[in-house]
């Protein structure tokens, strides 16, 4: 029913009743008054005083006064009935078009709109902006979906607040949310509109529920439609890849769809799809790569580096899939995989040979991570002692407690904890002296060039000193030639991995029981 009212109470039928009813009534009273009829029953009920017509006839003439009163009773409770009626159906239809928890327009209301704008873009062009909420599913892990449910409100709330009247603010689903965005004079001005979306996620947010507080930033990607004529799903999709392209973006919040951004985001899909494939038929393998003592060119130790095997013969390089699996929520199965294949192979390995493992950032987020660490080490029968955990800085910053917390189990049951590609990230030296870690690792980038870069130079052999004091091993990776390790060894790095001692190799090449690193300078060239 719509814009029911007063008017439409009596239905079309009940009309025709109430006619009938009356043109009874006045036939009636047009044939009693033709007949005398009251005369006649006056008459009728004197001649038959034992049958009591009279009193018959009073107690007939008060019922329709209590017919009337029920009638008028009835009839209350029926327009009572026809207003929750209404309610009802106006509550339905709300729940239909809006979303229960924020109470903003759904994915079905957002395409209602979006296809209505798209009719009259040619007149008023808009802009649509899809807008994804990063670290959503860890804080919705960390502190629970009654958090995750403050997070989504506060993010609807928060974007309410930073548009301006007559744009519409929708909640797709999950932890998307798309703005549409219209009547801005220039690009410039629609700029300035996207960079206040973008501020509505500047502060940090309550989570009363959990008694803490986190920054939820966003990724928002934008499209422009200035003409009629295009479907709804293509320029969603549009938004769509512009918003991955900013998410994949470090120093990117938005950006606006370009030609063949459409592409890639279905190249992405695909990749997506195939890998999740891949991740279910263990087909993700380690491949090893030889951790060295500097100071003896003993193998200590092989680091695990995940390889994506395709049906195609070609192996996919960590930076062909590992993105895609953070961002789609398989990183933590593919961890686990790799590792329970990799420690069973180390099983084997003779001696106090050492494993080591990358760990996604995003998995601080599994409140039973070392749980199932130590159940995958047991299940391979490899000690947790013998496992190097490598841990990037960016895990440490969102939620240090989290982390520390997450360090400390790892240590407790004796598994190593070095810190990742020291010098990339954040490089809060605060990190070095709130987190108890064994080893401190220098990323390839201030190797490569060591021989020749005195800027490169000095960084090493002041980090090398800093982590020395600290009571930190300092292992360095890219090492390619010669000159590098000896470069290295001079600044008194204590381990290196790197081309020039193997690279990454299948189980089946590992050889733990080297004594002495082989060199292969020639391969590296």
């Amino acid at each position: 029913m719509k814009d029911l009212d007063k008017k439409t109470f009596l239905s079309r039928s009940a009309r025709i009743e109430a006619l009938i009813i009356f043109g009874f009534f006045s036939l009636l009273l047009a044939v009693s008054i033709a007949v005398e009829g009251f005369e006649y029953i006056v008459h009728f009920s004197a001649t038959h005083e034992s049958w009591e017509l009279d009193e018959i006839l009073t107690v007939m003439m008060i019922m329709p006064f209590a017919f009337a009163m029920y009638a008028v009773r009835r009839l209350i409770e029926l327009r009572r009935e026809f207003r929750r009626r209404v309610a009802a159906e106006k509550e339905a239809s709300a729940l239909a078009f809006h979303d229960p928890l924020t109470g903003l327009p759904n994915r079905r209301k957002a395409y209602e709109a979006i296809k209505t704008a798209i009719a009259k873009a040619d007149a008023e062009p808009f802009a649509l902006a899809m807008i994804y909420l990063d670290r959503f599913k860890a804080i919705n892990d960390l502190y629970g979906h009654v958090a995750g449910d403050e997070v989504l409100l506060a993010a609807a709330e928060n974007l309410c607040s930073h548009v301006r009247k007559g744009d519409l603010v929708a909640r797709l689903g999950g932890d998307e949310f798309v703005v549409l965005l219209a009547g801005f004079s220039s690009s410039e001005s629609l700029v300035v509109r996207v960079e206040e979306l973008v501020e509505a996620f500047g502060k940090p947010v309550d989570l009363p529920s959990a008694k803490a507080s986190a920054t939820v930033g966003a990724s928002v990607g934008i499209t422009l439609v200035d003409r009629p004529g295009l479907a709804t799903d293509r320029i969603i999709t549009q938004a769509d890849a512009a918003m991955y392209r900013a998410k994949s973006s470090p120093n990117q919040t938005f950006c606006f769809f370009e030609k063949g951004m459409d592409e890639a985001v279905a190249r992405r899909a695909r990749t997506e799809r195939k890998l999740r494939e891949a991740i279910d038929a263990d087909e993700i393998e380690p491949y090893f790569q030889p951790l060295i003592e500097l100071s003896t060119g003993r193998v200590l130790g092989y680091e695990a580096l995940a390889r994506w095997e395709g049906r195609d013969g070609r192996v996919k390089q960590p930076d062909e899939f590992i993105a895609i699996a953070e961002e789609s929520g398989m990183i933590g199965e593919l961890y686990f995989r790799l590792l329970a294949k990799a420690a069973k192979e180390a099983s084997t390995w003779e001696g106090d040979c050492v494993l080591s493992i990358n760990l996604s950032p995003l998995q601080f987020s599994d409140p039973w991570l070392v749980e199932r660490t130590l159940q995958t080490l047991q299940q391979a029968g490899l000690p947790p002692a013998r496992l190097e955990i490598e841990i990037t800085e960016s895990a440490l910053v969102s939620e240090v407690e989290t982390a520390r917390a997450i360090i400390s189990s790892f240590k407790n049951q004796g598994i190593l904890v070095s810190l990742d590609d020291f010098g990339t990230g954040y490089s809060s030296l605060r990190h070095l002296s709130e987190f108890a870690f064994d080893k401190l690792k220098i990323d390839r980038s201030f190797i490569t060039n060591i021989d020749t870069n005195e800027n490169s130079q000095t960084i090493v052999r002041a980090v090398t000193s800093m982590a020395h004091h600290l009571g930190l091993k300092v292992t360095v990776e890219g090492v390619e030639t010669e000159a590098n390790a000896q470069s290295v060894r001079d600044y008194g790095c204590d381990f290196a991995q790197g081309f020039l001692y193997g690279r990454p190799e299948p189980a089946r090449s590992v050889d733990c029981e080297e004594s002495q690193a082989k060199s292969d300078v020639g391969e590296a060239a």
